[in-house]
């Protein structure tokens, strides 16, 4: 048996193949569709010629996901062609690696776009910025279903981990607009990510940044920080999303300081009546352009390639010592495609000396889980939030503290839960 071919993937891992000790930085989207610069001297992120190498390196990807949604096309592990496992699956025989599926674990029937477009909270507004963006937007069909092409194999987790910190699934959009869905993007003012974290937030919520690992790139780990940030922000601006997202873009300091020389000026307060910085100014309207159009796909003549209603994606523990080339090799997953899963190791080739986490495809990884002793399958179940229901008291039904179940979901162990809202709940 053989992976899975596409009518790209020649040329392409041909191109990415000589990146092998740095992550990519993918082609990020402005309003020109042109490529944003990195610092210059930058040696971690090589340059790529234009943003169709990005379109189609991403569009690698997401067709690497489509093809695991056939059941002709089963996952080829690391075998070799007398002695049963490769190498890399030998010396990982016997290691901890457990292996957590990532996303709500449920089947959306109708796939996932129609599941996100009837929750979109952000969809109300009207204003000259709005209309505006949404006309630029279906001026430009093509730029929309790329984004959405890029977005789709985060598309579960992000909903996921959006969905149980009980927050707008609007706010899937924001890594769209940040980086278009590229977990690998660095500005020139050295955000990084998915979401465009830049160093100081990265390290207030938590991110770890070494000479080994960028946790801003960690798919896992700057989507818990990011979601985090904002939850924090949608509190400080007192339950206003569209301020939270402003001061996501422009800072919160500059947008406390815009209100308060309004306030004292005896004008509005609102996110329209604030004097802030351009970029920002257009940053919410584009967020709540997308909100609408996605909401009426059909009314905006916008066509989506239906995204597979079950999650893709699974985060992976390991332990220390262990080279990361080496899981990715055992679970079958070729290393340009590997890289762009996990773009937060300077190297795959360099094992570090602490436990760290990986993002696979979810069939890759349990496949590898099947085949590799010691590694272990961690199943989560999900349990709905009843009117009433707080942390306490679900924590206590199920078993475990209040702090580890607001740990499992991203949230504060003061957090307060809303009817509906999906909690993860892990074996013990």
């Amino acid at each position: 048996m053989s992976l899975p071919r596409f009518t790209t993937a020649a040329v392409l891992l041909s191109l990415l193949a000589g990146c092998a000790e740095a992550p990519l930085r993918l082609a990020m989207l402005d309003d020109a569709g042109e490529t944003g610069e990195a610092d210059a001297g930058d040696d971690r992120i090589p340059r790529l010629n234009s943003s169709a190498d990005g379109d189609l390196i991403e569009t690698l990807l997401a067709d690497y996901f489509r093809s695991l949604e056939s059941p002709a096309v089963p996952v080829q592990m690391a075998t070799g062609p007398a002695s049963g496992a490769t190498e890399p699956a030998r010396r990982l025989s016997g290691s901890g690696i457990r292996v957590i599926p990532v996303g709500p674990p449920k089947h959306h029937k109708n796939g996932l776009w129609h599941y996100l477009r009837e929750r979109l909270e952000l969809t109300r507004w009207n204003h000259p910025s709005v209309e505006a963006e949404v006309a630029g937007f279906r001026a430009r069909p093509a730029r929309v279903r790329g984004l959405a092409k890029r977005a789709e194999p985060f598309l579960h987790y992000l909903v996921g981990e959006i969905e149980r910190r009980g927050l707008p699934l609007d706010l899937v959009l924001v890594p769209l607009v940040e980086s278009a869905c590229d977990p690998s993007a660095l500005s020139a003012k050295t955000a990084a990510g998915l979401w465009q974290l830049i160093p100081a937030t990265g390290q207030r919520f938590g991110v770890e940044m070494a000479a080994d690992y960028d946790g801003r790139y960690d798919i896992h780990v700057s989507t818990g920080a990011a979601l985090a940030y904002l939850q924090h922000l949608h509190d400080r601006f007192q339950g206003d999303w569209l301020l939270a997202l402003a001061a996501y873009n422009a800072g919160e300091g500059a947008v406390q300081q815009a209100i308060a020389n309004n306030r004292a000026a005896g004008r509005g307060t609102d996110f329209w009546s604030l004097p802030l910085p351009p970029e920002t100014r257009g940053y919410v309207p584009k967020i709540l352009a997308l909100s609408r159009i996605l909401a009426g796909a059909d009314r905006y003549g916008l066509e989506l390639e239906p995204v597979p209603g079950t999650p893709v994606l699974a985060r992976v523990e390991i332990d220390a010592g262990i080279r990361p080339a080496d899981v990715g090799s055992a679970a079958g997953l070729p290393e340009p495609l590997f890289k762009l899963l996990n773009p937060a190791l300077k190297s795959i080739h360099d094992a570090p000396q602490r436990k760290y986490g990986l993002m696979l495809p979810l069939k890759n990884a349990q496949a590898m889980a099947s085949s590799l002793e010691g590694a272990e399958l961690v199943s989560a179940k999900t349990v709905v939030v009843k009117k009433g229901e707080t942390l306490a008291v679900i924590a206590k039904r199920v078993g475990v503290s209040e702090t580890v179940l607001a740990g499992w979901n991203g949230l504060a162990p003061n957090s307060r839960l809303k009817p509906g809202q999906e909690l993860l709940i892990y074996p013990a």
